[in-house]
């Protein structure tokens, strides 16, 4: 009792100077071993332990959209009647009322003692339809008794509490079966939650506040309808005394040199497909992830006698639980190493394994496999009939339609619903990051993996092959070792940096460290020996917007020859040899990049965006700005893509400006005018999972993918059309062969700024278009509804003396047509 009112007194001094007066007296606490968790009237809660007040005050935040103002359990209305006690549960309701729009929504909040800690169940809805940016309980961290000690989302993230302010303030994120603070200190606070909850610990310096603050979410976000409930349920454990691994786990060992017996999974594999087996391989080794520790090969000699080495890769299973839409990986089994293969020709194949450590080298003895035919087109390459275009090994075209889906939101589990959807429209094509929150495998301690990530791109991989989509994967995204925005820790986490063991004192020593660069064609090794198999990796991508990395001015040949060296490597350690790209931010165009042999084909980024001088009036019609950057990377002999585009506000984020544009006429448009402008595909829109999915628009995508599908692409020597409109409101663009024609006929008004400026948009009644350059004779003519992708009607036209017309009529929006010679 005596201990207890020490501790009352400190925490009472302790909140006062937070708060710069005295604090109202608390309606109750309970007690769980040394610890006293203290409840005002309106529910906020704060933790003693001992003589330290380790949590002042933990609070639920409702946050306007894009966060414009937010509600506070602090400033809540406490409901009549309440709080109360009911069969020894403390009970509280009160409302919280958003700033912004003025809704409110209603809590409850219930807290009892539990077995070592105190239960906490949350419950908060709208009392009208509402939206909201997120709803958290925010839990206050004071920096003098946190900073330097370790914060666990376990099993997946982990940081230091900074000593100086980062500059990224949100240095811990992620989906956690428990969040554990002070982890291995003699201080364990874990809070131990009902189910998998996402969370984010930030760093309050910059907003003046000397605290850290956990905030696990109660919703993270968006519309809810009047009476939804979001709920938050975690047992508060003062002190955990549990052991936590990390899944960077340490996986040195000190076993003998051996390779065991290979046991086939199965006797015959089709061409093309994934041959996966586990080996039985062992060694001495600080890190499984660097071939001069530790190097495991599988030796495979065809039919025809061509013999290919594929590295073998070190792996772990997880098992994925999905609940309220958040995705947790749990390790199963034990890491083991595994070898990929994909045969990509008939017959018997040969294989036996090596290993080697220090010590020397081990083999395995020989068996045999047979590949059988299959249907499967292959790999894609960058066409030898049409080097503008790509093609897959069969000689089959591909012509490039979807978008980014670079990352998950809510977890690796958000890919269940965006592939599949993106596949049944007809696309093929979509663009995955790894970094540092989700997918990016080399992030924490030099020399070790992410298994997790590595399993959780697995899963993805596996859906888009299902599907029928082709990933460009981005290997690297990261601008800066700190505050690098990748939602990981500052610094602490980052494998290059020096202050974390890495060889790097700045950012862009990473392209000419001798270390660095072996440290990433490691990275680059493991990359082909665990994704190199999959005829559905449409190329890798060294880095996202490389030129934004911290220091590139000065040093931008540096890039250039890193670029260089890394696609040698990757072609000569890629046995299926994908194609090899880079990234550049928006609207840079750089010969010295895209004039490299190692470059396969050229790429560029560009947004609508209010302030910036390329793009706030140009981009206003997507139809006149994709192919404007299009020509910008034409030239250099290769496919040419539009990789990212989309509307953006003036710090680069999500436009509200998109919101307005409900049908997607932006999407639409830089669809259209990319596959007319002589790309080797679509243009590619940034903001899927906030734009895209929600407002289901992928009959955009069905309806460019249904137009294309059939085209021939690499041998049809397409060339822009020659086509001229009587009208200046009727822009035409189009591709042009002997035997074939591509029209997108548009009607210049119909922009996405019109249509959100509520601008008339007056169709053009009666036009005519000229072709020109043709050869004299009938040609049959189909009319397409470029929003549904269907045939509105066919007819047959005469070519006289190289020209035939086209009448257009009512032309509200656009419309594509084919024109065929018979």
């Amino acid at each position: 009792m005596r201990c207890e009112q020490t501790a009352l007194v400190l925490w009472l001094s302790a909140v006062a100077a937070v708060a710069g007066e005295a604090p109202p007296a608390p309606f109750a606490s309970l007690q769980a071993g040394d610890a006293l968790v203290r409840l005002q009237r309106d529910g906020r809660f704060s933790l003693v332990c001992a003589d330290r007040v380790l949590v002042p005050e933990a609070r639920i935040v409702v946050a306007a959209p894009d966060w414009k103002g937010s509600g506070d359990q602090a400033a809540c209305r406490v409901l009549d009647g309440y709080p109360r006690t009911e069969d020894g549960v403390f009970v509280f309701r009160g409302e919280i009322e958003e700033p912004v729009s003025k809704t409110a929504w209603r809590f409850e909040e219930r807290v009892a003692g539990a077995e070592g800690g105190i239960r906490f169940i949350f419950s908060i809805e709208p009392l009208a339809d509402a939206k909201a940016a997120e709803i958290s309980l925010f839990v206050d961290l004071p920096l003098d008794l946190w900073r330097g000690k370790k914060a666990l989302l376990w099993p997946g993230a982990e940081a230091v509490f900074p000593e100086q302010a980062p500059r990224e303030r949100h240095f811990l994120s992620g989906v956690a079966r428990r969040a554990v603070l002070g982890v291995g200190a003699e201080r364990q606070v874990t809070l131990d939650f009902a189910r998998p909850t996402y969370c984010t610990v930030q760093d309050c310096r910059e907003f003046g506040r000397p605290f850290y603050q956990l905030y696990p979410r109660l919703f993270r976000g968006g519309a809810a309808a009047r009476g939804q409930k979001q709920s938050l349920e975690f047992t508060l454990l003062p002190n955990d005394k549990r052991r936590y691994e990390m899944v960077t786990a340490d996986y040195s060992s000190t076993e003998p040199l051996r390779v065991g017996p290979l046991k086939l999974p199965a006797q015959a594999v089709p061409v093309f497909s994934r041959f996966e087996i586990g080996l039985d391989v062992a060694g001495t080794f600080k890190t499984p992830f660097d071939p001069d520790e530790m190097r495991v090969d599988g030796h495979f000699r065809a039919p025809s006698g061509r013999e290919t080495v594929v590295p073998a890769f070190f792996s772990q299973d997880f098992a994925l639980t999905v609940q309220d839409g958040e995705s947790l990986l749990e390790p199963r089994g034990k890491p083991a190493w595994r070898l990929r293969f994909a045969a990509v020709e008939p017959g018997r194949h040969s294989l036996f394994v090596t290993a080697r450590d220090r010590s020397g080298e081990a083999r395995s003895e020989a068996v045999a496999l047979d590949a059988t035919p299959s249907a499967d087109p292959g790999y894609i390459r960058v066409s030898r009939g049409d080097p503008r275009y790509f093609a897959f090994d069969s000689g089959k075209p591909y012509f490039a339609v979807g978008e980014n889906v670079c990352t998950w939101q809510h977890g690796v589990a958000d890919y269940d619903t965006w592939l599949p959807r993106l596949g049944a429209a007809g696309g093929n094509y979509a663009r995955i990051w790894m970094w540092g929150h989700c997918f990016g495998v080399e992030w924490g301690r030099p020399g070790q993996y992410r298994l997790d990530h590595a399993w959780a791109l697995d899963h993805a991989m596996a859906l888009a092959e299902k599907h029928g989509i082709y990933v460009k994967l981005c290997l690297e995204a990261w601008r800066g070792f700190s505050g690098n925005g990748s939602f990981v820790a500052p610094g602490a986490l980052h494998p290059y940096w020096k202050q974390n063991g890495g060889p790097c004192d700045a950012e862009m020593d990473v392209f000419t460290n001798p270390e660095a660069r072996r440290m990433f064609r490691n990275r680059l090794r493991y990359v082909v020996a665990r994704w190199g198999y999959s005829t559905h990796i449409l190329a890798w991508e060294f880095w996202n917007e490389i030129n934004c990395v911290r220091g590139f001015g000065p040093r931008s040949q540096d890039m250039i020859h890193w670029s260089a060296e890394m696609g040698r490597y990757l072609h000569e350690t890629d046995p299926w040899r994908h194609l090899v790209v880079n990234s550049l931010g928006s609207f840079e165009v750089d010969d010295r990049l895209w004039k490299l042999p190692e470059m396969d084909f050229a790429q560029v980024h560009g947004y609508w965006h209010p302030n910036h001088a390329a793009s706030k009036e140009m981009a206003k019609d997507m139809a006149e700005f994709v192919p404007h950057w299009i020509g910008r990377i034409g030239g250099y002999g290769k496919p040419a893509l539009f990789a990212e585009y989309g509307l953006v506000n003036d710090r680069w984020g999500p436009s509200p400006r998109a919101d307005e544009d409900k049908e997607g006429v932006h999407l639409h448009n830089g669809l259209w005018s990319a596959a007319m402008s002589g790309a080797a595909g679509t243009a590619m829109l940034w903001w899927w999972g906030n734009y895209v999915d929600p407002n289901d628009l992928y009959y955009h995508f069905a309806a460019v993918a249904r137009f294309t599908d059939g085209v021939p692409w690499t041998t049809a020597g397409f060339q822009p059309a020659k086509a001229s409109a009587d009208s200046p409101q009727l822009r035409v663009l189009g591709l042009q062969g002997k035997d074939l024609v591509l029209l997108w006929l548009h009607n210049r008004r119909h922009t996405w700024w019109n249509v959100v400026e509520k601008q008339p948009i007056p169709a053009i009644e009666a036009a005519k278009v000229t072709l020109a350059g043709l050869t004299d004779g009938a040609w049959d003519v189909e009319w397409w509804d470029t929003w549904k992708g269907t045939v509105t009607r066919k007819e047959t036209l005469q070519a006289a003396q190289g020209a035939l017309t086209l009448e257009v009529k009512a032309l509200a929006r656009d419309a594509a047509l084919k024109l065929r010679r018979r």
